[in-house]
């Protein structure tokens, strides 16, 4: 079998209402399609974040896959792997990360199709049948051109609220950095005090955006309130370790350690607990993999990052999620916040749980209609920008920093 052509799509898919951030407001998520084709009729399909640029990268290294045995996926991931590490175009380089995560999902679906196999079980075996998630609570804007409500502390924990009574949730994950410090504690105090024993594990994350000196006070003001862990309160390796230090509260990362070099500096520094896998930023499904191995060395938690994915990427998610027993902490998802999906069964949440796909490969289908709807829609509006300008936005928003 052989790899003889690909089509990548990239689409743009609005989110319901836009959320906050401590670096803006997202708004929408752009992705890329893939569908590998092969000599034999199977077709792969991946997904990764990213736009025009990934999809330029695919087409410029299709060498590195084109005529390729997908059976042969390590082979192909390697040789994304050496040109990332070689080329000297930094923003070519992480956008062929990307499309490299892209090619090895659809790979392995492929593999899994042609053997009638899940990619769960491909990676080491489904031991779960349904992988259990993290309520995301955010502070949103009721529209995009109406700043509505999203501006007080209340506003997060209705939030949590209703993803609670609607899906079961046990655990929540409050993406915070946008209000004040204070405001954003009274949050936490809000959530912990309306949801009571509902709430197992709650965690929080400013993405980097307060001083070393604001974090050591704030999670130390949040100890008694049973924080599972905090992601990213400031910037660095460095700024978490100094964190890390002062506070009995576990840090974890999606942002000071994205790659394997990093790992080893993050450790003897003691910055973090838990690393958040992402099957796109750390370039796929098998890297992913070998970074439970790492983690299992160095006695560190792992958790898997959301990024707005859509549902095919939400499949590859499920499948690694359930054969790894790594992961050992609940999963984040936008899923919910996700205006549509461009796969013909969206997945649905029930009892803070997802099932994992029963189909071989990755178990999911693409929608041609909705892939061509939100490709026109891509092509309308263009990237999907976590950065809003108040302007054209019709509103005034603030985004302190601290």
């Amino acid at each position: 079998m052989r790899i003889v052509d690909i089509r990548a799509t990239p689409v743009t898919v609005p989110l319901r209402r836009p959320l906050r951030w401590s670096f803006g407001v997202e708004v929408s998520t752009t992705r890329t399609i893939v569908e590998l084709i092969t000599d034999e009729g199977i077709v792969g399909v991946g997904e990764t974040r990213g736009g025009d640029e990934v999809v330029r990268a695919l087409h410029l290294h299709r060498d590195l896959y084109l005529g390729v045995d997908p059976m042969e996926v390590w082979r192909i991931t390697r040789r994304f792997g050496v040109f990332r590490m070689t080329s000297e175009q930094l923003a070519l380089v992480g956008a062929a990360k990307l499309a490299g995560a892209a090619v090895e999902m659809a790979c392995w679906d492929i593999v899994g199709k042609a053997l009638g196999k899940r990619c769960g079980d491909l990676w080491g075996g489904i031991e779960t049948e349904s992988v259990e998630f993290a309520a995301y609570v955010f502070y949103r804007y009721a529209a995009i051109d109406d700043i509505g409500r999203g501006d007080q502390p209340e506003d997060a924990a209705e939030h949590a609220e209703e993803l609670f009574d609607r899906y079961g949730f046990r655990d929540i994950k409050f993406k915070n950095g946008v209000l004040t410090p204070e405001q954003e504690i009274a949050s936490v105090r809000m959530m912990r005090e309306r949801l009571g024993d509902r709430l197992r594990y709650l965690r929080i994350d400013p993405n980097a955006v307060w001083s070393v000196a604001t974090s050591v006070r704030v999670l130390n003001e949040l100890a008694d309130y049973g924080l599972e862990f905090c992601e990213d309160p400031t910037w660095g390796i460095e700024g978490m370790s100094l964190v890390r230090q002062r506070t009995p509260v576990p840090l974890a990362t999606n942002m000071c350690c994205v790659t394997f070099e990093q790992i080893p500096l993050s450790v003897r520094a003691g910055a973090v607990d838990v690393i958040l896998g992402d099957v796109h930023f750390w370039g796929g499904p098998s890297s992913v993999l070998q970074l439970a191995k790492v983690c299992e060395t160095f006695n560190l938690g792992l958790s898997l990052h959301s990024d707005r994915e859509l549902g095919i990427s939400t499949a590859a998610v499920l499948h690694l999620a359930a054969a790894e027993p790594m992961v050992s902490h609940a999963i984040d998802t936008h899923l919910l916040e996700q205006a549509d999906d461009i796969v013909t069964e969206p997945f649905t949440v029930a009892d803070g749980r997802i099932a994992v796909p029963t189909g071989p490969g990755l178990g999911v289908d693409i929608d041609r209609d909705k892939l061509r709807h939100y490709a026109e829609h891509h092509r309308t509006v263009g990237e999907g920008s976590e950065f809003v300008d108040p302007a054209q936005a019709g509103f005034r928003a603030k985004f302190p920093r601290f």
